[in-house]
């Protein structure tokens, strides 16, 4: 399918979205997007819209722990990922899971794009 990505101020965070193959790849140029427009607009909060076509390999997944440190992305960072594959879900939440225990995000994993927001946007 190849993979196809967006990323734009939405008000009062950063909405994303992504569709396709998922690679360690795929994810750089994502994140390098992401964090492009988030300091361009001061903005921190952002909600990522994903639907896979198929799961990034586990090993993709256990190297965003050096692809947040490259760009940047902190605890600063307020991340509402939304995952639309059900067979993409165990990836996912293992990568939430193995960032979430290092320390590195201050993210969720979701499965509802408006209970993502809604976690997102509470302060």
């Amino acid at each position: 399918m190849g993979y196809e990505m967006s990323v734009a101020l939405a008000g009062s965070y950063v909405e994303v979205h992504s569709r396709g193959d998922k690679s360690y790849q795929t994810a750089a140029a994502l994140w390098a997007e992401i964090t492009r427009v988030c300091n361009q607009h001061d903005c921190y909060r952002v909600l990522g819209i994903a639907a896979s076509t198929t799961a990034m390999p586990i090993m993709d997944s256990v190297k965003h722990e050096k692809l947040l440190a490259d760009f940047a992305v902190t605890r600063k960072y307020r991340i509402a990922w939304v995952e639309l594959n059900p067979e993409a879900i165990g990836n996912v939440k293992f990568l939430e899971t193995f960032l979430t225990n290092r320390g590195l995000v201050n993210g969720r994993l979701f499965q509802d794009v408006e209970e993502a927001r809604h976690w997102l946007l509470d302060d």
